[in-house]
């Protein structure tokens, strides 16, 4: 219980950090790594199966994060949600983070922002954060950028051209949508499964 608390803490600052900023501060981490801590502890000396979904979860998520597809808090936020010492999880927290996600990107398509790739002018896209630059057009030429998510924003902030478009698709905020489902999770379990709860360390 302890450490699904303060697991939950740093997911929800993270979710808020990156719903505004689209970048989530180190610090944020501090409450969730304590957490993953307490539960290491508290399971301890049969912390064989904690141990074994913590590095699968987090290999899987350090390799897309160093591939490039997704950012550095998405891999971070993806391990501790592994070190939840429910048995089950992260299954149950994921699908909490599925339903959210499903709701979210809808309402953005009817909107029209998450509907494939669009063509902003520049000045807008270095004004909102929620954007994945795929090229600049600038000049009459076509510039690709990097595909890695954690560098391709800073390449385009470096290089901009007055009057310049940019070739976008919408960057999906993936902690926001691991955090809140996290939180409908632990809810859940609050709800429907209280000793378990307050069962776990």
């Amino acid at each position: 219980m302890y450490s699904q608390i303060l697991i939950c803490v740093s997911l929800v600052v993270a979710s808020y950090q990156d719903i505004k900023e689209r970048a989530v501060s180190d610090i944020v981490w501090l409450p969730a790594l304590a957490g993953a801590a307490y539960a290491f502890y508290s399971l301890y000396p049969a912390i064989e199966f904690l141990a074994v979904k913590v590095a699968l979860v987090g290999s899987i998520a350090l390799a897309f994060t160093l591939l490039g597809y997704m950012g550095q808090a998405d891999g971070i936020a993806f391990a501790f949600i592994a070190a939840d010492p429910f048995p089950l999880s992260p299954i149950p927290p994921l699908f909490g983070t599925a339903l959210v996600t499903l709701v979210h990107i809808g309402y953005e398509y009817a909107w029209g922002d998450a509907r494939g790739t669009l063509t902003i002018p520049i000045e807008r896209f270095l004004k909102e954060q929620k954007w994945i630059p795929k090229a600049v057009i600038s000049n009459g030429s076509r510039r690709e950028i990097d595909r890695d998510v954690n560098v391709a924003r800073d390449l385009v902030a470096k290089d901009k051209a007055e009057g310049a478009m940019v070739e976008v698709t919408y960057g999906v905020p993936t902690v926001a949508y691991l955090g809140i489902g996290y939180l409908v999770f632990l809810v859940y379990l609050l709800v429907f499964n209280q000793a378990a709860f307050l069962a776990l360390p």
